[in-house]
C-alpha cells in the first residue's frame, strides 16, 4: 500500500515541516488530570475489559463498525440497578463490575459523568442519561433516586400511546448529540414500559490540525488486493509512536491532549484476524506504556470520512454471557418495580463519526428497553388508581352499604 503514497509523502513532508499547522496551545488550556482512587482505577480497568470484549465480539459479527463501550456501559449499568438476584449478577459480571458493589459502580460513573466533560475546555464532551416511563407504570422510588443522583438522569413519565411520544424521545437524543443521532426508535411496542437512554457526544479539534492543502484522493487497499478511492489527510509532526509484533501505533491528540485518537495499523503481513487475536486488554496496557515513553517525527496519512453505524446489541451481549436479563419469565427486575414479568427487550446503539482536517466529531446513543411480559393466569392485574373514582364501605355478610363516596382529586 505504501508504494502509492511514498512519492507524495517525500515531496510533501519537507513542506509540512516548514509550515506551522493550526493547533491548540497547551499554555491556554492546561490539562486537569482526573484523579482516581485505587477502586476507581480498578473499575476503569475492568470497564476497559468489557470494551475490548465488546469490540472483539462485534468484530466477529460485522466488518466496518463504530461503537461506544462507555455509552453501552452507562445505559446497561443504569438498568442493572433495577435488576435483582442472578439477573443483577450476570449483568455486572459481563459489564466487568462483578467484584464491586452497586455503590462503587454507581459512584464511579457519577465521577466520570461529571469529570470527563471538564477535562478539556476546547473539546466538547457531553454525557446525558434519561429514563422514560410509561404513564401509570409503577417504578420504585429507590431506583429513581439512584439513577437520578448517580447518573444525573432525567426521569419523565410519558404517554407511550401518544403519537408524539416517539418524537419526544428522538428529540431528546438529537438535542444531546448536536443533531447527529436524531432517531433511536421508530415506534413504541405495546409491551414496552420503560426506556433507559445514554447519549454521548464528542467534538475535538486536533492539537495539530491537518492542512487541507495537503489532502488528496488515493486508493484504500483491502486485504484481498482490491481498492477503493478515499480522501486522505496528511501532516508531519511529533507524535507518540510505538510498534510491536501486531501493529504500528500512533497517537493523535485533541485540544490540551486530555483526549486523543490512537490509530493501530496492522504490520505488513499481519491479517485482520491475526491482529484481532493480539488486540487484548493486557497487550493494550503494555503498548500504552510504549506510547508514553517518547515522541517520534511522523508523516501521518489518515483517511477523511463520515461513518454511521447501528447495532442490535442483544445477540452480542448474549454471546458475551449476558443471558438472563433478556429471558421473558426468568429475568428479575424486582429492584425496578413491584410489578413482575419484566425483561429487557431492546438494547440498541447508534453511532456517528466525522474525521476531518480540523478534528473529530462523534456521537453515540444507547437505548435499553424494558418490557412487560404478556399477562398470564398467575400474573397480577394492574389496578392503578390514578384518576377519579367511586368508593364505598359495606358489611360483607349482609351486603349493607355503610358509606359511599367519589374521589375527584386527592385530598
Amino acid at each position: 500500500m505504501m508504494r502509492y503514497f511514498a512519492p507524495m509523502i517525500k515531496t510533501v513532508a519537507v513542506l509540512l515541516l516548514l509550515s506551522a499547522c493550526d493547533g491548540v496551545s497547551s499554555d491556554t488550556n492546561e490539562r486537569p488530570d482526573i484523579v482516581l482512587t485505587k477502586t476507581e482505577q480498578a473499575l476503569t480497568n475492568d470497564a476497559n475489559r468489557f470494551a475490548f470484549d465488546l469490540f472483539r465480539q462485534i468484530a466477529k459479527e460485522d466488518k466496518n463498525f463504530f461503537i461506544s463501550p462507555l455509552s453501552a456501559s452507562l445505559a446497561l449499568s443504569m438498568t442493572a440497578n433495577g435488576a435483582a438476584g442472578g439477573t443483577a449478577l450476570e449483568m455486572k459480571d459481563v459489564l466487568g463490575f462483578g467484584a464491586y458493589s452497586f455503590k462503587d459502580m454507581n459512584a464511579y460513573f457519577e465521577k466520570m459523568c461529571t469529570a470527563l466533560p471538564k477535562a478539556d475546555k476546547l473539546t466538547e464532551t457531553g454525557i446525558a442519561n434519561s429514563i422514560w416511563i410509561r404513564n401509570g407504570f409503577p417504578v420504585l422510588d429507590s431506583f429513581k433516586e439512584t439513577v437520578r443522583s448517580y447518573y444525573l438522569a432525567e426521569i419523565a413519565n410519558l404517554d407511550f400511546s401518544s403519537p408524539s411520544a416517539v418524537k419526544t424521545i428522538n428529540d431528546w437524543c438529537a438535542s444531546k448529540t448536536n443533531g447527529k443521532i436524531d432517531t433511536i426508535i421508530e415506534e413504541i411496542p405495546a409491551q414496552m414500559i420503560m426506556y433507559l437512554i445514554n447519549a454521548l457526544y464528542f467534538n475535538g479539534t486536533w492539537t495539530l490540525e491537518f492542512s487541507k492543502d495537503y489532502s488528496y484522493d488515493g486508493p484504500f487497499m483491502s486485504e484481498q488486493g482490491s481498492y477503493a478511492m478515499a480522501r486522505f489527510m496528511m501532516q508531519t509532526g511529533e507524535f507518540a509512536y510505538t510498534a510491536n509484533d501486531y501493529f504500528t501505533i500512533a497517537e493523535l491528540p485533541y485540544g490540551n491532549e486530555a483526549f486523543s485518537m490512537v490509530v493501530l495499523l496492522p504490520r505488513e503481513g499481519v491479517i485482520m484476524d491475526k491482529a484481532l487475536e493480539g488486540f487484548t486488554l493486557d497487550n493494550w496496557s503494555r503498548w500504552l506504556s510504549g506510547l508514553s515513553s517518547s515522541k517520534s517525527n511522523l508523516t501521518v496519512v489518515l483517511p477523511k470520512f463520515i461513518f454511521k453505524y447501528e447495532k442490535d446489541l442483544i445477540p452480542t451481549l448474549q454471546a458475551m454471557g449476558m443471558v438472563l436479563p433478556f429471558m421473558e419469565g426468568a429475568a428479575d427486575f424486582g429492584n425496578l418495580s413491584p410489578v413482575g414479568g419484566l425483561y429487557i427487550g431492546l438494547v440498541k446503539q447508534k453511532t456517528y463519526i466525522d474525521v476531518s482536517e480540523k478534528g473529530t466529531e462523534a456521537a453515540a446513543v444507547t437505548i435499553v428497553g424494558v418490557e412487560k411480559t404478556a399477562s398470564g393466569p398467575d400474573d397480577p392485574i394492574p389496578f392503578i388508581v390514578n384518576k377519579p373514582y367511586f368508593y364505598l364501605i359495606r358489611e360483607k355478610s349482609t351486603g349493607a352499604i355503610l358509606f359511599m363516596g367519589r374521589m375527584i382529586a386527592p385530598c
